[in-house]
């Protein structure tokens, strides 16, 4: 292989790095439509292997319409890894996986309808995004290394990067479009470049002096095209506003804001936040921090029937209702909630907040929220005070079984469900003679020991989820159990709702009032509408169970149990009056020692940390899936992709002369594999003089073979049938000694060598030197 060759596969090579940049720079674009850039890592990654997986495949002469059912196979299985990995069974998917998937997907449509960005990383958003990039690479690809059009390669990725910055939320765009603009101004420079040293000579001249002049100056004006793009941006008016056409906001001169239903949202708190500190509380007794409820079931989602937008109500001052009520006042600063909604306890009677700060109630939902002109409830302090029940087992007990119109209309509605899940709510509640028996008799169901709390499940309460939960896996975290526990509370007359909030979270050591919670205390749980007594909490969710709860749920205060001092409920704080005021301020303050032996907050004992709480435990376990489903990929994708190739040029030898040609390539190539050094300047019967020194066995068949080539070479002399079959079995013999000659683990690891794959190309323009086309 010459200098110029060589000289040219780089510039390719460098060339296809730099399509794959423009996608993942449009990646990166994306961080407007999005709460935060948890979506970047999973996205990149889909990118980097869509484009490897094309490439492979154009570089293994695949035609373009098997291609495009290869990376759609790929793509369905890389997706399914990334997004439904529990799902599978041997790594392949199944029905549950396209369940689960229709069901993300619905969400996700559902969302996109009701959410103005920025958005929450939804599963189902990831997906659909995920199956767009692949087409995406595909798309660029063919157009740029297929067709050889430039402008045309980069618009697949050009589209993605607009739609982005025409529907994205808050936030400078300056940046990514600096960032896009300048990977697609790199892209088209290397791709002209790549253009003309394969069709012309001009750049070879004076050692390529002309090809770095066109790299040097094109670079210099692309970096000034970018700079000045950056400088002029940010000093363009609204450079920073909202999105040009926020989805939601279409035709509405004030639009409501609404808001994702929080259960969304849910276990990415649990799950992927589950050390992070959202806010603290000052108050002289725990509780659940609710922050709001969610009426309304679809089939598909749990959300809300009301917008956030026209909350305007008055707190109450009192709560109606015949239990006795204790107020408790609490001091709450907000560091990372990133909601619209304010924590408090039960159910807040009054609010004092920052005139800054102002804050809204709805009272349907018993919801406390910042006001409608607010984003988010970031940065928001306020003392809170709220009613707490003291509900007893004879009291609720007693209560009567007569439901206002408008509490059944609201909180009874059901969409069409499976009948095996109302058949077993009404098995469940047979025997219970009144509707506060009805909800503990669900409530013990649920917590039973065929039940198992695991945040390692995916998301979803559509009906399908819930079937699952209730007969296949009875696997779940609270969202499960929660919305289980309110389906079938409604499909035997209860008035239910699903409340989202905290548990009390970490007590400080310092100052025994303040508690600090993480997103590992996220939490949901049902509430019952029961007569006179209102709405009444419950807790399906094994191994959790509110403060004041022994008295009439059975069962102990109790929460996350990763450290087992948080885990029970602390004890009764003997703070003086005066004493740990809920005004107070306690930003200063530590969190509870623990001695030798005892596990750190979130983590293992004995481990170092850093500040984000991971362990190198912790670390393994997140990174073992990623690598294992690498590892898998890669283990699958190579011995097909070879098999592909090996298929694909078999199909191409149509003539006699290219049957006899591709058992000579197979030949050598199976000899490299060897080690044998076959140099390109090697004539055909050069070549085959060291095939029979290497492989004295099989040289009456090298030479025989070697005669064939140089017949349909040299003499132009078409073979025979006979001739194509000799060289077919000459090639099996040379192919079988060079393989024996191999130890024992190269033959075993050759099916998973990759190297083979981008070196085909060249191994075929060495075996066929001299050679000429072969038809």
């Amino acid at each position: 292989m010459n200098e110029a060759v060589r000289r040219r596969q780089r510039i390719a090579i460098v060339d296809e790095v730099a399509l794959a940049l423009v996608t993942m720079a449009a990646v990166v674009g994306m961080h407007r439509l999005f709460v935060d850039s948890s979506y970047r890592g999973p996205l990149m990654a889909q990118a980097l292997l869509a484009h490897v997986t094309v490439t492979l495949l154009r570089r293994a002469k695949v035609r373009l319409l098997p291609a495009a059912v290869v990376t759609a196979v790929v793509a369905v299985f890389v997706i399914t890894w990334a997004r439904f990995p529990e799902t599978t069974q041997w790594l392949l998917p199944t029905g549950s996986t396209f369940r689960h998937g229709v069901d993300d997907l619905n969400e996700a449509w559902r969302l996109f309808g009701k959410v103005r960005a920025p958005a929450p990383v939804a599963n189902g958003f990831l997906a659909a995004t995920s199956a767009a990039i692949w087409a995406i690479a595909f798309v660029a690809d063919w157009g740029a290394f297929r067709v050889g059009a430039t402008f045309e390669a980069i618009l697949p990725a050009t589209t993605l990067f607009i739609f982005a910055a025409a529907l994205g939320g808050t936030g400078n765009p300056i940046a990514s479009a600096a960032l896009f603009a300048a990977a697609a101004l790199l892209f088209v420079l290397l791709h002209r470049t790549s253009n003309q040293e394969r069709t012309s000579r001009w750049s070879d001249a004076a050692h390529g002096q002309g090809r770095w002049s066109l790299l040097g100056t094109g670079a210099t004006l692309s970096a000034m095209a970018v700079v000045a793009g950056v400088v002029v941006g940010v000093s363009v008016a609204g450079a920073g506003a909202d999105a040009l056409f926020p989805w939601k906001d279409l035709n509405r001169s004030r639009p409501p804001r609404i808001v994702p239903s929080p259960m969304v949202s849910l276990q990415t708190q649990i799950v992927d936040q589950p050390n992070v500190e959202l806010f603290t509380v000052n108050s002289s007794e725990p509780s659940y921090w609710r922050l709001t409820s969610l009426d309304t079931f679809d089939g598909t989602i749990w959300r809300q029937s009301y917008t956030t937008g026209s909350a305007r109500g008055r707190l109450p001052q009192q709560i109606e209702g015949a239990a006795k009520v204790d107020k408790v006042r609490q001091r709450i600063e907000i560091r990372q909630l990133s909601s619209v909604w304010l924590p408090a306890a039960a159910t807040p009677v009054a609010v004092d907040t920052k005139d800054s700060q102002p804050a809204d109630y709805d009272e349907a939902s018993s919801t406390l929220m910042v006001d409608r002109d607010k984003a988010t409830s970031n940065g928001y302090a306020y003392t809170v005070e709220s009613a707490l029940p003291k509900f007893s087992e004879a009291e609720l007990r007693s209560a009567s079984a007569r439901v206002p119109d408008d509490i059944r209309d609201r909180y009874e509605e059901l969409p069409a469900i499976p009948r095996d899940v109302s058949d077993l709510a009404n098995r469940i509640t047979a025997n219970a003679p009144t509707p506060y028996d009805k909800a503990i008799a669900l409530q013990d169901y649920l917590r039973g020991d065929q039940f198992t709390y695991d945040i390692n499940v995916g998301k979803g309460h559509s009906t399908n989820a819930l079937r699952r939960f209730l007969f296949e896996t009875k696997r779940g975290y609270c969202e499960q159990f929660a919305g289980a526990f309110a389906v079938m509370a409604r499909a035997v007359h209860l008035p239910t709702r699903v409340a989202i909030g905290f548990t009390w979270g970490v007590q400080d050591s310092n100052h025994p009032t303040t508690y600090r919670v993480r997103g590992r205390h996220a939490h949901a749980w049902p509430e019952v509408y029961l007569g006179q007594y209102g709405w009444v909490p419950m807790e399906p969710t094994p191994d959790r169970g509110p403060p004041r709860s022994d008295d009439f749920l059975g069962v102990p205060p109790h929460q996350d149990a990763s450290n087992a001092d948080d885990a029970t409920l602390p004890a009764p704080t003997t703070t003086a009056p005066g004493q740990g005021d809920p005004n107070g301020d306690n930003a200063n303050s530590g969190e509870r020692q623990v001695g030798e032996g005892q596990q750190t907050d979130g983590g293992a004992s004995g481990s170092s940390r850093g500040d984000n709480g991971l362990t190198f435990s912790t670390v393994a376990k997140r990174g073992g899936r990623p690598l294992g489903i690498a590892l898998a990929a890669y283990l699958l994708l190579v011995p097909a992709l070879l098999a592909a190739q090996w298929a694909v040029r078999r199909w191409r030898a149509a003539t006699p002369a290219a049957r006899v040609a591709l058992s000579w390539q197979d030949a050598t190539e199976r000899a490299r594999h060897a080690g044998l050094t076959l140099p390109a300047s090697l004539t055909i019967n050069e070549m085959a003089a060291r095939l029979a020194a290497e492989l004295p066995g099989s040289a009456t068949e090298i030479q025989r073979l070697a005669h064939s080539m140089e017949m349909i070479t040299y003499a132009e002399v078409p073979p025979s049938p006979e001739d194509v079959d000799a060289a077919a079995r000459a090639a099996g013999e040379v192919a079988g000694e060079a393989r024996r000659s191999e130890p024992w683990w190269r033959r075993l690891l050759a099916p998973f060598d990759a190297r083979r794959l981008v070196r085909r190309r060249a191994e075929r323009l060495v075996a066929t030197s001299g050679v000429g086309p072969i038809r």
